[in-house]
C-alpha cells in the first residue's frame, strides 16, 4: 500500500535475498501456481493425456497474466496514474487486477489450443479445477496476511463461537483504528471455493465413468459461474476501498455477477446445441461421443490442422484431446 496516498504501509516482507525483498503475498502466489500445476498434471494424467500442452499454456499464461493484471489495475485506478504516467510501469510497487490476470490466462489457453489444433472447451474443462484451487490458495493468503478484511464486528462480540478476525493495529483500514474484529470473508470465500474444487473433481469422475455432462465446456462454465457468484456474494461483506469507496455497486461485483450470468447462458446454449445436433445425427458432433482417453497425438496419428487443412483435421485433433471418435 502506498504511503504517499495516506495509507498505512503493510510491511509484508517475508525475507530479503541479497537486498531484494521477498513479499509474503508473492510466496502465496507462487504456492498457488505450483499447486495449480500439480492439480492440472493429476487431471490430465488421470485422463491419459499428455501434460505438454499445459506447459505451453503456462509459459504463455504467466507473462500474459502479469500484463493483463497490471493493465486491469491501472484501468480501474487510472486517476492515481493519470498525473504521473511512468508509475504505470512500476510493477514492483504492486497493483494487479485478478480479473485481468484471469483474462491473460484464458488468452494463453485459447491461443495455445488454436495454434496446436486442440479443442479449447475440452482443455478448459481439464484446467478449471486448477484455476479454482489457485484462487482458493490466494484467498487463504489474503486472510492470513490480513490484506482485505470484511465489515467490522462490534468489540464486545458475544461468546457464541462466531468466527471473527482480529486485525492488528497496523493492518486495520483507515478510519477503523479502534476496531478490533472484522468478518473473515476471505476465509469464507476460500472455503466455498474449495467446495467448488471438490465438486468439479467429482463431476470429472462422473463424466469419465458414467458420461455425465459430456458437452465440452460444461465443467468450465459451471465452475466459472460458481466462483463468480461466490465472489459476488462475499463482495457485499468486504470493506469498500479506493475507487470502490462510496460506489453503489463496485466494479468487482458487477463483473462477478455478469460473468456468472454469462457462463450459465453459454452453458444453456451449448447444451441446447448439443441436444439439437444429437437429434440431427451430425457427424461432426462431439458432445455425445465416448470420453475414452488416448495417449495423445502420437498414438492417434492425429496432427494439428494447418492453414487450408481439411475440416476433418479438427476432428482428429479432438480425438487426440480425449475422444475416440466413436458414437455411443
Amino acid at each position: 500500500m502506498d504511503e504517499k496516498a495516506g495509507m498505512k504501509t503493510m510491511g509484508l516482507i517475508a525475507c530479503s535475498l541479497r537486498g531484494v525483498p521477498v513479499y509474503s503475498y508473492g510466496l502465496f502466489v507462487a504456492a498457488a501456481l505450483l499447486l495449480g500445476l500439480l492439480v492440472a498434471w493429476l487431471c490430465v494424467k488421470a485422463q491419459k493425456v499428455s501434460f505438454a500442452p499445459v506447459l505451453d499454456m503456462a509459459l504463455w499464461g504467466i507473462p500474459l497474466a502479469l500484463l493483463g493484471g497490471r493493465a486491469g489495475f491501472v484501468f480501474h485506478h487510472f486517476d492515481r496514474y493519470s498525473s504521473h504516467l511512468p508509475d504505470i510501469f512500476a510493477v514492483w510497487q504492486g497493483g494487479f487486477s485478478l480479473y485481468g490476470m484471469i483474462a491473460g490466462v484464458l488468452a494463453a489457453v485459447i491461443g495455445t489450443c488454436r495454434v496446436q489444433g486442440r479443442d479449447t472447451w475440452i482443455w478448459l474443462d481439464r484446467l478449471i479445477p486448477s484455476g479454482v484451487i489457485f484462487l482458493a490458495v490466494l484467498e487463504m493468503g489474503v486472510f492470513i496476511l490480513q490484506l482485505n478484511p470484511g465489515l467490522p464486528f462490534p468489540d464486545d462480540i458475544p461468546n457464541d463461537h462466531a468466527l471473527a478476525e482480529y486485525i492488528e493495529y497496523n493492518y486495520r483500514p483507515i478510519g477503523f483504528g479502534d476496531t478490533l474484529y472484522f468478518q473473515p470473508i476471505a476465509l469464507y470465500q476460500a472455503g466455498l471455493q474449495l467446495l467448488i474444487f471438490f465438486l468439479l473433481l467429482v463431476l470429472t469422475l462422473l463424466r469419465a465413468k458414467r458420461h455425465w455432462l459430456r458437452t465440452p465446456g460444461s465443467l468450465f462454465l459451471l465452475g466459472t459461474a460458481g466462483v463468480a457468484w461466490i465472489r459476488l456474494g462475499c463482495g457485499f461483506f468486504y470493506l469498500a476501498t479506493g475507487a470502490d469507496d462510496g460506489a453503489a455497486m463496485p466494479l468487482g461485483r458487477i463483473l462477478s455477477g455478469g460473468i456468472g450470468l454469462f457462463a450459465i447462458f453459454l452453458l444453456m446454449m451449448r447444451r441446447r446445441s448439443d441436444v439439437w445436433e444429437k437429434g440431427m445425427g451430425g457427424k461432426e458432433h462431439v458432445g455425445n461421443v465416448c470420453w475414452k482417453e488416448t495417449e495423445g497425438l502420437a498414438e492417434t496419428g492425429a496432427s494439428a490442422p494447418h492453414a487450408g487443412a481439411h475440416p476433418s483435421a479438427g476432428i482428429q485433433s479432438q480425438a487426440a484431446d480425449g475422444y475416440d471418435g466413436r458414437r455411443q
